[in-house]
């Protein structure tokens, strides 16, 4: 058993690599089609396990105790010793198997976008030459970065830039050079709306929207250089004389937006985190153990 496990951490690239996402393929398709033609009373309790099964491993992982410094000619002494050397040996294989199945997901969310933008392109809709963008920008990135990737793998001189063919260039140009600069241009304009979306939200009209809006104003206020310099620094410095131990020093902008980012800011975002935990935690019993019931039947 260990050894079908160990088969799925192959070294990258390597025919098992291929051979075992086929596999993972291949009874993916199976199960998937096999829960289609099962009774409907049985679906649920067939992903019932399945989802149980998969989650208790992983929390078997982090509960089970596990053997140190116990190499692979070792003999385990017991069933616990046992049990866990099997855990930890067949995580990686798991993983593996675990990324096989997001790819497949992923896979999947790719073809109902071809679906869609296709069906609504065929159909000449609304704004169809949106989805005629899409798709030819989603093909011509594919084909440039499994070409350039292709090439990576058979040619490793490819990683100096001065060995660089059109494919390089070409996935350098539309990833870093678009992609990634029109992604910060984007959420650029967006900080712009999250301002005024504050604005709106913390207007005086009591005073805890005042208390939000002061403090804001001063942590902002405190990012910006100039403001800092002038509106701050060269106050302070005018009624302190320059002297570094002064009180007033503690009334400086960036010190004031240090005392609220470390003992107002930072234990409201620890207890955020903690309520954000304890969530989490619920959802996931939830989902392991199939109680919930929101998604359908």
């Amino acid at each position: 058993m260990l050894s079908f496990f160990a088969q799925f951490s192959a070294p990258g690239y390597s025919p098992e690599v291929f051979r075992n996402v086929w596999i993972t393929l291949i009874v993916g398709f199976i199960f998937v089609a096999a829960l289609s033609f099962a009774p409907t009373k049985l679906r649920r309790p067939i992903v019932w396990v399945a989802t149980f099964l998969a989650g208790l491993y992983y929390i078997l992982i982090w509960l089970w105790p596990t053997p140190v410094n116990l190499t692979d000619s070792d003999q385990p002494l017991g069933g616990v010793e046992a049990t866990g050397r099997w855990l930890t040996n067949a995580q990686s294989g798991v993983s593996s198997i675990t990324q096989t199945l997001t790819a497949m997901l992923l896979g999947l969310g790719v073809f109902s976008v071809l679906r869609l933008h296709t069906n609504k392109l065929m159909k000449k809709q609304k704004d169809w030459a949106f989805s005629l963008v899409l798709l030819l920008s989603m093909f011509t990135m594919i084909a440039v970065a499994y070409t350039d990737y292709y090439q990576n793998q058979n040619n490793p001189k490819l990683v100096d830039q001065a060995n660089w063919g059109f494919f390089q260039y070409a996935k350098d140009f539309l990833f870093d050079g678009m992609l990634q600069a029109m992604d910060a241009a984007m959420f650029s304009s967006i900080a712009f709306f999250i301002l005024f979306a504050a604005y709106r939200a913390f207007r005086i009209r009591s005073v805890e929207s005042t208390v939000l809006l002061g403090t804001a104003l001063i942590v902002m206020l405190s990012l910006m250089g100039l403001a800092e310099y002038y509106l701050s620094k060269g106050v302070i410095d005018r009624i302190t004389g320059g002297n570094p131990g002064h009180f007033m020093n503690n009334f400086a902008l960036a010190e004031v937006s240090r005392w609220i980012e470390t003992n107002v800011q930072g234990p409201g975002i620890m207890a955020l985190g903690w309520g954000i935990g304890i969530g989490a935690l619920s959802m996931g019993l939830r989902l392991w153990l199939s109680l919930e019931k929101s998604g359908g039947n």
